[in-house]
C-alpha cells in the first residue's frame, strides 16, 4: 500500500468512526484531528493539512499510527518530542547503555569543550572530537592533561515537563487509535488535550509515572487498571514510562492520582492487558462486533 493509499484508508476509518459517534454533523466524510478536534475533508490529505503521526515519536522508535493536523504534528516535534528524545539519550547514558556516543559538554581544568561519552560493559570513556571543537582545543587539553585535573560533565539539556507531555501525547493517541472518538469527545480528556496544546505550564501534578523496573523502550502496551480503586483508568506503557489516562467521564482522575500516587508507600497496581495498536481501528471493530 502506498503512502497516499494508507493515509486515505486511515482518513476513511476515522471519518466513519466519527460519523458513528456524531451522526449527521457533516455532510461530507470528515476526519477530526484527535488533539485539536478540527474537522478536515479529504482534500486535507493532498494539501498536507493532515499528516501521518508516529506513536511514540519517530525519534524514539515509533511507527506511523494515525493522522493528526499539520499544526499539532509539527509543534509536537519541535517542542515536545525533542525533549523526549534527549531525556531518553541521557537516561541510557546514565545507565551505561547508550546506543550511540552521547553528546556532552566537559569542563576540564577550566576549559569547556564538546565531547562524546561512550559506555561499554559498565565502563565509561570520554572523547573530545576535533570536529566538534574550535582549532587548538586538543593542544590546550594536552597541557592540562595531568593527574588531579578536575573534570565536570554536563549532559544535553531538556525540559522534563516537555518530555513527559510528549509521552502523554503518545499515550493519548495510542488510545484514540484503539478506541476512537469516544476518547476524543470525552470531557475527562479535555485536561489531557489542554496539557498537550499548552505545554509551557503544568496542568496536572502527575500524569506520567516511572516504572519500578527498567523496561526497554520497545515494550509498548495498553493496560486497564483494575486496582486500586483510586487509580481506575488506562495506563499506556512505553518501556519505563507509564502514561496515566482517565476512564470515560472520570473528571476527578488526576486529582486522585495526585493525592494517592505520590504516597511514599509502595503501591501495588493490578492491570489487564488490552493490546497495542499497530494500525488504527478507532473502535470500529468493537462497535461492529456488538
Amino acid at each position: 500500500m502506498s503512502v497516499q493509499e494508507k493515509k486515505r484508508d486511515w482518513f476513511d476509518l476515522g471519518a466513519k468512526a466519527y460519523s458513528q459517534v456524531c451522526p449527521g454533523i457533516y455532510a461530507a466524510p470528515t476526519y477530526v484531528c484527535p488533539i485539536w478536534r478540527m474537522p478536515f475533508t479529504v482534500e486535507a490529505l493532498d494539501d498536507g493539512r493532515l499528516s501521518k503521526e508516529h506513536v511514540p515519536p519517530k525519534s524514539v522508535g515509533g511507527h506511523e499510527l494515525l493522522l493528526t493536523c499539520k499544526e499539532c504534528n509539527n509543534t509536537a516535534g519541535t517542542m515536545l518530542d525533542a525533549d523526549a528524545k534527549t531525556k531518553e539519550d541521557v537516561r541510557l547514558a546514565m545507565t551505561g547503555r547508550p546506543d550511540r556516543p552521547h553528546r556532552i559538554k566537559a569542563t576540564i581544568g577550566g576549559i569547556t569543550v564538546n565531547g562524546q561519552l561512550h559506555a561499554k560493559d559498565g565502563s565509561y570513556s570520554l572523547t573530545i572530537p576535533k570536529h566538534l571543537n574550535r582549532p587548538g582545543t586538543s593542544e590546550e587539553l594536552q597541557r592540562l592533561g595531568r593527574a588531579g585535573t578536575s573534570l565536570t560533565v554536563e549532559h544535553e539539556r531538556y525540559s522534563e515537563l516537555g518530555a513527559r507531555i510528549s509521552w502523554l501525547r503518545a499515550g493519548y493517541l495510542a488510545l484514540v487509535a484503539m478506541d476512537g472518538y469516544k476518547i476524543v469527545l470525552d470531557p475527562a480528556m479535555d485536561i489531557v488535550r489542554t496539557q498537550i496544546r499548552e505545554c509551557d505550564e503544568r496542568r496536572m501534578l502527575t500524569f506520567v509515572a516511572d516504572a519500578q523496573e527498567d523496561f526497554p523502550l520497545t515494550i509498548r502496551r495498553v493496560l486497564r487498571v483494575l486496582e486500586p480503586a483510586w487509580h481506575l483508568g488506562w495506563t499506556v506503557q512505553f518501556g519505563p514510562y507509564l502514561v496515566n489516562l482517565p476512564s470515560r467521564g472520570d473528571m476527578t482522575f488526576y486529582e486522585r492520582l495526585a493525592n494517592n500516587g505520590l504516597s511514599p508507600t509502595v503501591q501495588h497496581t493490578t492491570y489487564e492487558y488490552v493490546g497495542w495498536p499497530t494500525t488504527p481501528t478507532f473502535g470500529l471493530l468493537q462497535n461492529e462486533a456488538t
